[in-house]
């Protein structure tokens, strides 16, 4: 009798074991690369990843404008320079004048030379006595845009620059010029670039003359 209540504990609690085993909850499925690749956070997490650039523990201070930027220089004052002035005919009417001036320096790209005619006899006297003479223009003078006229340009690379015209007068006061006007009595030019121009250099500093109580005039 005693073996017959062992046998039926044995059973007993192997039945209850049993429902105990099968009412523990199943374990989680393992994920798979598919999964992960379809969550939200992980494709987040991999496109910050791939566009983010690396951050420096220490970043490099961004640099400060300069409170003194280097100055642009000028173009240099023309150095070298000669004037020239040739004829063609004898009737002052049909002659054709041509005027040229040269130079050696500046010769940069980028830079122009321009000459001008002074239409005033800066440098002559108020008063000048009989018989004398003298430049009408002279270093240091001051010349304003009102007794400038632009006679020509060209790059300062070239280092020559002309220009011509028909007609003059046997008895000019100063240097010949083109009949339309104004009259010039000196030649000056200057280096022009973005940055400003040079001091004007003389190419033909002009004359004056006072006549004598027995020079005929014309």
């Amino acid at each position: 009798m005693a073996c017959g209540r062992a046998a039926l504990g044995v059973i007993v609690v192997a039945l209850i074991g049993a429902c105990t085993a099968s009412a523990a909850p199943s374990p989680a499925p393992v994920p798979t690369p598919s999964t992960i690749a379809a969550s939200p956070t992980a494709t987040a997490r991999t496109s910050l990843e791939a566009t983010d650039s690396p951050r420096s523990p220490n970043p490099a201070p961004t640099p400060r404008p300069s409170s003194n930027p280097t100055p642009v220089s000028m173009p240099p004052k023309p150095s070298g320079v000669s004037f020239d002035e040739k004829r063609k005919g004898d009737d002052a009417q049909s002659a054709e004048i041509t005027q040229t001036v040269r130079w050696i320096a500046p010769r940069s790209e980028g830079v122009e030379i321009r000459v001008y005619g002074v239409t005033e006899c800066i440098a002559k006297p108020a008063n000048p006595s009989p018989d004398t003479h003298g430049p009408c223009l002279v270093e240091h003078t001051p010349l304003p845009a009102s007794v400038r006229k632009l006679l020509a340009t060209a790059p300062a690379s070239d280092g020559v620059v002309r220009w011509s015209w028909t007609g003059t007068f046997d008895c000019e006061d100063g240097l010949a010029f083109d009949p339309r006007g104004p009259a010039y009595y000196s030649v000056v030019i200057a280096a022009f670039s973005m940055s400003g121009h040079s001091v004007f250099a003389i190419a033909e500093p002009g004359a004056w003359s006072q006549p004598g109580p027995n020079d005929i005039v014309c």
